[in-house]
Order: structure tokens, then C-alpha cells, then sequence
């Protein structure tokens, strides 16, 4: 009798959770969904892809916009040794937008790969320009494209820093993350 009782409790929760109707079984609908992405589709892609994770750009810093790309980026690269032959095959060559979302790959590093970084608990997304061994282990130093200099703290990143470099940009699908972090964060 209990078993049956339970099996009309479920059957209840889970008939108002999918087909009701009110704002209260939306918003459950969205809690669940949420937590089974995070908890078990997201993991589930991740092994199966062999990413390491995906993260959403939240801050302009790699944006290219016209005019000032110039004076920031290719000006930068040129004033700083670099020839434009060897940073136009880079990837993200044209850079990252506010609420992309972008896969983080492991492999070899090299200069010109975006990496993704946690410095005092902010994720960091930029363009290594240096690569420096100190016995046996590798400091990188990054720029955001659209900032006319590496910030202090992006001169010496240890590589225990990095969780890995961008592989593969999809626009606009980070922007629940980045609304989010917004809200929270204002």
C-alpha cells in the first residue's frame, strides 16, 4: 500500500513538473534542468569529448573592435618584435566577444594560444605573448587583445594557473553565464 502510494506521489510531482501549467512548475522545471545539466549532461560531455571544460568570455578584453584594434593589437604585436606573418596564423586571430562560450583543451602551449587562467579567484581568458622556463617550469606572460598592455598580475602566470587554451569559440551561447555573473556581481 505504501509503494502504491509513493508511485501516485511520483507520478503526481512529475506530471506537475513537465506538463503543469502555473509559474511555480516552470521555475521548478528550470531548477531541475538546470542541476541535471550541471550534474550529469555537462560531466557526461566532457568525458565523452575529452574537453576540459567550457567557459564564457564575461569581459571585453579580447575584443577587436575597429579603429582601436590596431593601436592594441596588431600595434602592440608590431612595437613589440612581432611580425604580422607570424601572428595572423594565431588562433582566435580575431579575437573574443562578451558571451562566447569557449571549450578548454589541454596540449602544448605555445605563444599566440589564448589560455584560460585563474588569477585570485577570476577566470582570465587572453593571448600568451611570452613563454619563460625558470628550471624546468613555465611562466607565461598574456595580453588581452583589446588592452593596450599585460596587467601586472599576467607577467609571471605559472603554468599550475592554466587550465587550459581555447579551442573552439561558439558566440553567444555563454551569455547565461555571463548575465549571471552580471547580477551577481553588480
Amino acid at each position: 500500500m505504501k509503494i502504491k502510494k509513493a508511485i501516485r506521489c511520483t507520478n503526481k510531482f512529475f506530471n506537475w513538473l513537465f506538463k503543469g501549467k502555473s509559474l511555480s512548475s516552470h521555475l521548478a522545471f528550470l531548477i531541475v534542468a538546470y542541476f541535471g545539466m550541471k550534474l550529469f549532461l555537462f560531466p557526461a560531455l566532457l568525458s565523452v569529448t575529452g574537453l576540459t571544460d567550457v567557459v564564457a568570455v564575461l569581459s571585453g578584453s579580447m575584443h577587436h573592435q575597429p579603429g582601436s584594434f590596431e593601436n592594441t593589437f596588431t600595434g602592440w604585436l608590431v612595437f613589440n618584435g612581432y611580425n604580422e606573418t607570424e601572428f595572423s596564423v594565431w588562433p582566435f586571430v580575431h579575437g573574443l566577444d562578451v558571451g562566447d562560450a569557449v571549450t578548454v583543451v589541454g596540449g602544448e602551449i605555445a605563444v599566440g594560444d589564448v589560455i584560460i587562467y585563474y588569477y585570485d579567484n577570476m577566470m582570465i581568458i587572453h593571448r600568451v605573448v611570452n613563454i619563460t622556463d625558470v628550471d624546468g617550469v613555465k611562466y607565461y606572460t598574456t595580453k588581452g587583445d583589446a588592452n593596450p598592455s599585460s596587467l601586472p598580475f599576467e607577467t609571471m602566470v605559472h603554468e599550475s594557473m592554466v587550465v587550459g587554451k581555447a579551442g573552439l569559440r561558439v558566440p553567444w551561447l555563454g551569455w547565461p553565464r555571463t548575465l549571471m555573473y552580471y547580477l551577481i556581481n553588480v
